[in-house]
This record gives C-alpha cells, structure tokens and sequence, in this order.
C-alpha cells in the first residue's frame, strides 16, 4: 500500500525580504529619558515605532543635507 503525502500548507508568518532590502546593521543613539520620551511621542503621533520613526526622519535630513 501507498503512503500518504502530507499535504502542503501555507506557510504563515512574514514573507521573506530580498536580500538588497534587508536591514543588518544597527546604529545606536543615547539619549535622554527626556529625549526618549519625545521620539517616542512623535512616533506615536506618526503612527510608527520609535525605530522606524527615527530612520524615517534622519534619512530624511541627511538626504536634504547630503
């Protein structure tokens, strides 16, 4: 007799990233408990992470400046 294949199921979770797109390097910043609480409003208002926010917005100066 046969055996049985297992069926095959959609893989569940976040697609993979191409590898041009991926993020591997970190930059840390320290900052104030003052400073942090500010990032961390103006993310909110933005509806984004801290981390995204702060991307987002020196990417943006340094590509004005650059």
């Amino acid at each position: 007799k046969g055996m049985t294949r297992a069926k095959k199921t959609a893989r569940i979770g976040r697609p993979p990233v191409a590898a041009e797109d991926r993020r591997a390097t970190m930059v840390r910043v320290l900052v104030t408990e003052g400073e942090q609480a500010e990032l961390q409003r103006a993310a909110e208002g933005a509806a984004m992470s801290v981390s995204t926010w702060v991307r987002s917005a020196a990417l943006e100066k340094a590509r004005r400046s650059g």
